[in-house]
């Protein structure tokens, strides 16, 4: 038996539309096992996703594809923590779960360049796949069909809070929001601050991240399917937050505090239940390692 586990994600954190994404402390696990009866057996989850539909299943066929490779028959367990369709790169973990589950069957023939390269092909870009697959704070882009990375990792200075909505929203409705093109002003005015933004997140630089994360490109435009978004923001900077912003395609919440800060995640909860009773809060942490196979972290 295989056991892989992905951490979830969240993207672009303000300005790093597309590019930045962190690896957080919550997690999926899949377990995969390759069977001599000739049948896909997938069990954790809802009824419809058991089918050759499932991500994780289409993951391990592009795997499978490229190595000219036939199972006779797969058995698949899923163990879900990561909210589906809330901005926290569920998605992505099922596809890297998918091809490095599938590439432990069958002897890991490809490389994890090759595994980098198929996730991000599947999944459109690297933002969410690149930390699920790495770990810690990653920043990626894509040069004529090949992603590079550079990762680093967060000060230990800040705690993460994710505020997760009751509700879902899908990556192809919050793209569909988007400009199909940006002036030029908003361009340059996100540039020197995801830069920023990135860099205070490695050297501990609060006063500069109350400002950096400040986004033109997508943010005014999604925001307007979250619910409640504008006081979340308003609420968690009067608590103490340092900053805050859509989580990947949203709907939920990042909110990054000084881990001094004792007093944020008591209040926050406190609004929380009388204005949106039906949200959550989890508190996490960066997770450096990205994914695990079989209790060991891959190369």
């Amino acid at each position: 038996m295989i056991t892989v586990t992905v951490p979830g994600t969240s993207a672009n954190l303000g300005p790093g539309f597309d590019a930045f994404g962190l690896a957080l402390s919550i997690y999926n696990t899949f377990s995969f096992e390759e069977k001599t009866d000739g049948k896909l057996t997938i069990r954790g989850v809802e009824r419809k996703y058991q089918g050759t539909s499932n991500l994780v299943y289409k993951s391990m066929q592009k795997v499978f594809t490229k190595i000219n490779y036939k199972p006779k028959g797969l058995y698949l367990n899923s163990q879900i923590e990561v909210p589906i369709s809330r901005g926290l790169g569920s998605s992505a973990t099922c596809i890297v779960a998918g091809l490095y589950g599938a590439n432990a069957l069958v002897g890991n023939q490809l490389s994890t360049d090759e595994l980098f390269d198929l996730a991000v092909e599947m999944e459109g870009h690297p933002d969410n796949v690149a930390p699920a697959i790495f770990g810690g704070l990653v920043v990626s882009m894509n040069e004529q069909g090949h992603n590079l990375f550079i990762k680093n990792t967060v000060h230990p200075s800040y705690d993460f809070y994710a505020l997760i909505p009751d509700f879902p929203l899908s990556t192809q409705d919050v793209r569909e929001v988007l400009p199909k093109k940006i002036n030029f002003g908003d361009a340059t005015h996100n540039l020197p601050r995801a830069t920023m933004t990135y860099l205070s997140l490695v050297n501990g630089q609060h006063e500069i991240l109350r400002h950096s994360m400040k986004d033109r490109l997508h943010q005014p435009y999604r925001k307007k399917l979250i619910a409640h978004y504008d006081a979340m923001i308003r609420k968690s900077r009067e608590f103490g937050a340092l900053n805050a912003c859509i989580s990947g395609a949203g709907p939920t919440i990042l909110v990054i505090c000084d881990n001094s800060n004792q007093d944020y995640e008591k209040e926050i909860t406190d609004y929380m239940r009388l204005k949106t009773p039906n949200w959550q809060i989890l508190k996490l942490k960066l997770d450096q390692t990205g994914v695990v196979v079989d209790g060991g972290v891959c190369d």
